[in-house]
């Protein structure tokens, strides 16, 4: 009975630990920015350090061996509940352990970057009281994005291996942020052709702090994806903001194909909320794309309809219950929300623009 009331204990205290901590840093700015300044970027840099070097994803194995440890307890629970009589101390024992496990992840997920969640969004800091987000400005973002995609495919764009494309987007991210953020790099997942059938094209880590990539999808969408995840690293949560972060890195390169990418991803947010609203206007401004761009939308329509499948609808649900239980309301549609905020980003004074990247 004492290792029953030891667990309950310890339950309890990380019960309070969760709670504790999500009011902290969600109700007050200096317990946030104590948060990133001396927890989240100094296990970030740390994590980097002895990770990067690895190949393969260690989160993924940690995540393996997580999954197979609450599997064991979930069997053993299972067992001593048909030897009830015999076995009443280790059910309740079993029982604890069930639900403490999870809790000590999240936990973990907490301290290594969930805080982040409680970050302002990049464009809090923006003046957009000047500023009108209606269809006309849609319509506007779309013509520009195309006009953007012609000029950077008429010089050619070359993709890159990934060990080159990190080393750039890095160098990139540190010469806007400098030497306050860690060494950003993503890896290829080790999951391979299953990320396609769940429609993910990269994800972040949070238990390792590695960002993984999913190596099958088209090269034009490398840039932009890495890009993504390295804005998770640097500790940007939500995920219009880790679009926008993005695409600001990648349009602001010097390098075209860096540049094409991030032009040709945000066209298609706004290309898609365009064609909900005006059918027509949007085929017209697909007339004037490049057909070289209209091919690698074919690639990426024909790729999605290749893997389309049930695990897919499943994924979508499961990540959008997960985004909307870390306050993001729109759940998966906050991805699409980058278009606004690129509009907005592209009209405001950037000098005057806070990131709120790494205060």
């Amino acid at each position: 009975m004492k290792s029953i009331y030891i667990r309950l204990a310890l339950l309890a205290l990380l019960l309070i630990l969760v709670i504790g901590l999500q009011y902290a840093i969600g109700h007050s700015e200096p317990a946030l920015l104590f948060y990133i300044r001396h927890i989240f970027l100094p296990l970030q840099r740390g994590r980097s350090y002895l990770f990067n070097g690895i190949p393969l994803s260690v989160g993924d194995i940690v995540y393996l061996v997580l999954a197979l440890l609450l599997l064991l307890i979930l069997i053993r629970c299972v067992y001593f509940l048909f030897t009830y009589r015999k076995n009443k101390t280790d059910l309740w024992v079993e029982l604890l352990r069930f639900f403490t496990l999870p809790l000590a992840v999240y936990t973990c997920f907490l301290f290594f970057w969930g805080g982040n969640y409680a970050r302002p969004s990049l464009a809090s800091g923006w003046d957009l009281k000047t500023l009108k987000w209606d269809t006309a400005a849609l319509i506007q973002l779309n013509r520009s994005l195309v006009q953007s995609m012609n000029e950077e495919q008429a010089l050619h764009p070359k993709f890159a291996d990934l060990k080159t494309l990190n080393l750039m987007a890095n160098a990139y991210y540190h010469e806007r942020f400098g030497d306050r953020l860690p060494r950003l790099q993503v890896k290829p997942t080790s999951l391979g052709y299953m990320l396609n059938y769940l429609g993910i094209q990269g994800y972040y880590n949070p238990l390792s702090g590695e960002a993984q990539f999913n190596r099958f999808i088209p090269r034009f969408m490398h840039p932009f994806v890495l890009s993504h995840e390295m804005a998770h690293q640097a500790g940007i949560a939500a995920e219009d903001d880790a679009n926008l972060m993005a695409y600001i890195i990648c349009t602001e390169s010097k390098n075209t194909a860096f540049r094409y990418s991030g032009y040709f991803n945000l066209f298609l947010y706004a290309f898609a909320d365009l064609k909900a609203k005006d059918t027509v206007v949007a085929k017209s401004i697909f007339a004037t794309l490049n057909q070289q761009s209209k091919n690698d939308m074919d690639t990426l329509r024909a790729m999605n309809r290749r893997y389309r499948s049930k695990f897919r609808l499943i994924s979508t649900s499961l990540y959008d219950d997960y985004l909307k239980l870390h306050g993001q309301r729109d759940g998966i549609n906050t991805y699409n929300d980058v278009t606004r905020w690129v509009y907005f980003w592209e009209h405001t004074d950037k000098k005057k623009a806070d990131l709120m990247v790494c205060p």
